[in-house]
Order: structure tokens, then sequence, then C-alpha cells
């Protein structure tokens, strides 16, 4: 009987472990017109199925790029699965990457969208900044060599 209460026990807390953990990366959250942009999600101890975003018309160049790592130690299994998407924005303005979903034996679970603001300079324009954020040049110091 203990056997078997602790076979119990130590399924419970397995099935209590076993919740993933799901992140989402972004390479930089405002870019110059025509540069990049990676799009990662990353699912951590699941078991189920990731569901990517409808990208519509957006400026997909590559994904996805899969990655997945499987580590069992000590008697404790750990898993990753990674899936990244390449962006190449055209046009000016704020590109929003839909939500995706994460759907296991149990729930499904959404995954917020992403946005990234694209824009000529691939920061905030200058119209928008104020003055106390220009900073004057230091003059630079030569080198000489001896």
């Amino acid at each position: 009987m203990k056997l078997f209460s602790t076979i119990i026990i130590i399924l419970a807390g397995s099935c209590l472990c076993a919740q993933p953990s799901i992140k989402v990366e972004v390479s930089a959250d405002t870019i110059p017109v025509g540069e990049i942009v990676e799009v990662t999600y990353t699912i951590e101890n699941g078991d189920g199925e990731f569901e990517a975003p409808d990208f519509g018309d957006l400026p997909v160049i590559s994904g996805p790029n899969t990655s997945s790592s499987f580590v069992y130690q000590n008697g404790k299994m750990s898993s990753s699965q990674s899936y990244t998407y390449i962006f190449r924005p055209i046009e000016e303005g704020k590109m929003i990457i839909p939500e995706a979903r994460y759907k296991s034996k149990n729930d499904s679970m959404k995954i917020a969208p992403v946005e990234v603001v694209v824009n000529k300079y691939g920061q905030r324009s200058k119209a928008k900044k104020s003055e106390t954020e220009i900073t004057p040049a230091k003059p630079a110091r030569e080198k000489k060599k001896f």
C-alpha cells in the first residue's frame, strides 16, 4: 500500500510540474524600413502543439525555423521547442504579428500579439525628440605613437 501511495504522489507531483511556459522574444522593437526582425516563440516543458499566427500579408522572409532540445538529468526531463520567424518590413508604420496559440491535452493558451515599430531611422523620428535628448558630440582625442 505504501508503494502505491508513493507512486500516486510522484505522478501527481510530476503533473503539477509539467505546466508549460511560453515566451516570445523579438530581436528589436523598433527597426528601420528594409531591416530584418526575428520573432521567436519558445515553449518549455510542453507536450502540446504550437499554432502559428495567420501572417496574412506580413513580410515573412523565413520561417518557421525550428529548434528543439530534450534533457534527461537526475531522473527529471525538460524540453524546449523554439519557432523563429524572420520579417523584413518594406513600409513605415506598426507591424503587428497576430496572437498565436498553444494547445495541449488539457487546455489552450493564447500568446499575445507582438508589435514592431518600423520607421525611416529605426528610432523615434527626430520631430518627436525633445531638446534634452540631443547631446552635443565630444571632440575626439587624437592618439599618438611614441
